[in-house]
């Protein structure tokens, strides 16, 4: 079975519509885990696996707090951490999918690598309108992200928004499994 994973301005099918809601899934989760943890990532980036699975990467968000648990060799503490923030902000997350693509979110799974620093947050997405229950406040939802929204998309995805960067084919097959 072949996948590929598609950079963020295109679909699977390789259509360009899908680029709007992968930056607005990026702005939104990276400003929910920043307004949750006190610290979001760097770098935050959005890519299909086929047409059912999202897969979003949080790179470089490591705390000062982190960082010192690590130094002292208690990175179990900080994947604790890190595990329970996945939990805390999962419906939170699976809404903001939810309200930028359209489709219910069926379930999430969640990893966190602590050298290097990155988490990755995975979307199973299922055929049909998303459930309007697993929405906790879409206003606050929206209000918070439309606040941080241009700090939280990397600089390279805006400027490819606006038509300012050419960065190379948008789709590139994924390595073999």
């Amino acid at each position: 079975m072949s996948t590929r994973t598609v950079e963020s301005g295109a679909s699977a099918s390789g259509q360009e519509p899908r680029n709007e809601p992968l930056s607005e899934i990026c702005a939104e989760i990276a400003a929910a885990v920043r307004r949750t943890w006190g610290r979001g990532p760097v770098r935050t980036t959005a890519h299909w696996a086929g047409p059912d699975i999202l897969v979003v990467m949080l790179a470089d968000g490591h705390t000062d707090q982190e960082r010192t648990l690590l130094r002292s060799g208690r990175a179990d503490l900080l994947r604790r951490g890190r595990r329970a923030l996945q939990e805390i902000l999962e419906d939170e997350m699976k809404a903001i999918v939810q309200g930028a693509t359209g489709r219910r979110v069926a379930t999430t799974l969640g990893a966190t690598r602590v050298d290097p620093d990155l988490s990755a947050e995975i979307f199973l997405l299922a055929d049909g309108p998303p459930d309007p229950s697993a929405r906790p406040s879409p206003a606050r939802v929206r209000a918070d992200a439309s606040a941080t929204r241009r700090q939280a998309v990397p600089v390279r995805a805006r400027a490819r928004a606006a038509g300012h960067a050419n960065d190379g084919p948008a789709e590139r097959p994924a390595a073999a499994s």
